[in-house]
């Protein structure tokens, strides 16, 4: 498995996708830093405002009429059309009020050290913690963006509070701007060690609370238990165990990345699970999941990563896609042990 936290192999996945369709976002303004979301929100040539959505296009734009500019150093146009991915089009609702974030820049492919327009036209900005930038405009969402508009207003304690009712609050944006905070701003760590590792944990462990959001906490955790607390890994093997492997309609429900970090914070500790709790996710309908699963049954026994994927494929209900991975994984076993046993006995030529 990669050493770079699960989390960000998820947003840069992401990125990549919204790029090969011609969208982009401004998520990292130096290479190999991920900025906190309230500071990306108020970079400089990011733009934050308030309007009414006037027009959804299929084909993935937004326009909006400007009410109020918030942040950036540009006067937006009066109708403002921004690029969004095909998922955000079904979270929105014609004449409601949004705050969002946009960028109508980009890194230069020639130069990546260079700023360049965006030829494609102004984009939602999408990050850890802005999934995307686009909130429902209230007084809550409105409370926390003007506390974490400056960087001595983002390191008070009034931003802080705010944070943790966020966190706690209805709306998942809010949530996931939150977790977002907790995750890449760690000079919050000795306010959440005075006062708010408990409002975290019961967050994080709550099945009702939005995927990503218990995500990014988890992942938080496992990385700076001493600022989070050291209920992490209660909450990774309480994911993996007790997460249902299918039956999600809708996105925002699916678990995938959730149990993507619980496998992988575990398996950076070398954390053993129980065998069956591993082996039902060789069944999962994301091939992803399905891999991490074989991957964590080997460093057990090679024997019980073979079994579970007999198993598997002896299911008729087995996904289609999952049926093609583990028909792929189990012929590079093969050949994997035909090497072995080739390099035991001498005979190896390659």
């Amino acid at each position: 498995m990669s050493s770079k936290p699960v989390l960000r192999a998820l947003l840069c996945a992401s990125l990549f996708a919204m790029t090969a369709i011609g969208l982009g976002a401004q998520s990292a303004r130096a290479e190999g830093r991920i900025e906190p979301p309230l500071e990306l929100l108020y970079a400089p040539d990011n733009q934050l405002v308030a309007g009414t959505l006037t027009e959804i296009n299929p084909a993935g734009r937004l326009v909006f009429r400007r009410d109020e500019v918030l942040s950036g150093r540009n006067k937006p146009p009066a109708q403002i059309d921004v690029r969004v991915s095909q998922s955000t089009l079904s979270t929105v609702t014609l004449g409601q009020r949004y705050i969002f974030g946009y960028s109508a820049q980009r890194n230069d492919p020639r130069d990546p050290t260079r700023i360049i327009a965006n030829p494609d036209g102004p984009i939602l900005i999408t990050s850890i913690g802005l999934e995307p930038a686009l909130f429902h405009d209230t007084p809550a969402v409105r409370a926390v963006l003007k506390a974490g508009s400056s960087e001595r207003g983002r390191e008070s304690k009034r931003t802080f509070d705010l944070l943790m009712q966020a966190l706690a609050g209805p709306d998942p944006q809010l949530q996931n701007l939150a977790a977002g905070e907790i995750a890449q701003g760690p000079e919050i760590g000795e306010r959440l060690r005075q006062s708010g590792q408990s409002i975290v944990e019961k967050i994080a462990r709550d099945p009702h609370t939005p995927p990503g959001v218990r995500a990014s906490l988890i992942q938080s955790a496992s990385e700076r238990p001493r600022d989070l607390g050291d209920w992490w890994q209660a909450a990774a093997i309480e994911v993996v165990t007790t997460t249902p492997v299918d039956g999600y309609a809708d996105m925002p429900s699916d678990p995938t990345g959730l149990v993507l970090v619980a496998l992988d914070a575990l398996d950076k500790h070398a954390i053993t699970l129980p065998p069956d709790a591993l082996k039902r996710w060789v069944w999962s309908a994301n091939s992803s999941l399905s891999e991490h699963a074989c991957l964590n049954l080997r460093r057990e026994s090679p024997a019980l990563e073979r079994t579970a994927i007999t198993d598997a494929l002896a299911d008729p209900k087995l996904p289609t896609n999952t049926r093609q991975f583990l028909n792929d994984h189990l012929r590079r076993l093969d050949l994997l042990d035909k090497r072995l046993r080739a390099q035991k006995d001498g005979t190896d030529r390659s």
